[in-house]
């Protein structure tokens, strides 16, 4: 028996991805990934929030996912309402996009509090990232201190985009 060469394998691979999810960036792609935020966010206690990418308008790509864990972390974990940190990593896979993590460090480690998949890291994209996340949080985020109110503290990688943006929210 002979198996197929990897070169194949990659060809039925893209075929099936391009004719399933559509192509990368592209109008059919967005409309299977906002199918899949609102069954996500119909299927219990997790959360998302998307908003599509627009080069005409320069609206960036944005994929905004609390997940049931971080919920609880956000209502019972003193730590979410003092200090905070955010950290965004670039270009992670062939879409290029950047993959920011919004999280606490207490006495069990590491705990997330959000997931942001962006198309870019301009001030103006974690602006929205910022208000898009506001609009899932609960009342009770921040160990009672709100979404509108956050942390006392947010500590970033010394990014001017970051602080800028979070100082405007």
């Amino acid at each position: 028996m002979n198996n197929p060469g990897y070169v194949y394998v990659v060809h039925l691979f893209n075929y099936y991805r391009d004719s399933q999810l559509g192509k990368r960036n592209r109008t059919m792609m967005f409309q299977r990934l906002t199918k899949e935020v609102i069954s996500y966010n119909i299927s219990g206690c997790d959360q998302a929030i998307i908003q599509e990418y627009n080069s005409r308008t320069e609206k960036a790509y944005i994929l905004c996912i609390i997940m049931g864990l971080m919920k609880r972390v956000y209502k019972q974990i003193w730590q979410a309402g003092e200090l905070c940190y955010i950290d965004a990593s670039a270009s992670f896979e062939s879409l290029n996009t950047s993959i920011i993590l919004l999280y606490i460090s207490c006495l069990a480690g590491v705990l997330p509090l959000g997931l942001f998949i962006t198309s870019d890291e301009l001030e103006v994209t974690i602006e929205r990232i910022i208000n898009l996340l506001k609009k899932i949080l609960l009342k009770n985020a921040f160990f009672g201190r709100g979404p509108d109110v956050g942390p006392q503290t947010i500590l970033t990688d010394n990014s001017a985009a970051e602080r800028n943006a979070l100082e405007f929210c």
